[in-house]
């Protein structure tokens, strides 16, 4: 029961913290308070979670829409956007033959997204993969492999369609 009660008391605290710097945490966010780092002004929507491992730097004038989902080491860039229900993902389950899927270590790597990049609803970022300035990335996309700055990239896996003019 004490715990609980700490551990609101700090999310409390955190989020006072985060107002100064105009951060704003919508009803139901779950957040890893040590592990997050804003740079600047944000807007989270409701239901999201940041889960970082070990740590997500989040730039100036950042927004996530609802129900998105960030796990792992994970640097995102200044002037994003993600639309709804996107999940981006730095970590995964070993897939080795002889012991089960579940008992193996998660194998990570690093996600950057770099500045001014749009991510439509529903997209899964998976790790290791770089976006680069300027991208916009297409509702459903899979992404799976870096993406070239200013490029508009679709599908599953997501490939580049056109260059931004």
């Amino acid at each position: 029961m004490f715990k609980i009660i700490a551990y609101k008391i700090i999310g409390f605290f955190y989020r006072l913290i985060l107002l100064r710097k105009h951060v704003i945490l919508k009803r139901g966010v779950s957040i890893n308070y040590r592990g997050v780092n804003f740079k600047g002004k944000a807007v989270i929507e409701p239901y999201t979670r940041i889960a970082s491992d070990p740590k997500i730097t989040i730039g100036k004038n950042f927004y996530a829409n609802a129900f998105c989902h960030f796990l792992g080491k994970i640097t995102i860039g200044d002037n994003v956007q993600i639309g709804p229900q996107t999940v981006i993902w730095g970590r995964d389950h070993g897939i080795a033959k002889g012991e089960l899927i579940r008992n193996q270590e998660h194998i990570k790597c690093e996600i950057v997204i770099e500045d001014d990049v749009w991510i439509a609803a529903n997209v899964v970022i998976l790790k290791g993969v770089r976006v680069g300035m300027g991208a916009v990335v297409g509702a459903g996309s899979i992404v799976t492999k870096d993406i070239p700055p200013y490029s508009i990239v679709v599908g599953n896996p997501a490939r580049v369609i056109k260059y931004r003019e």
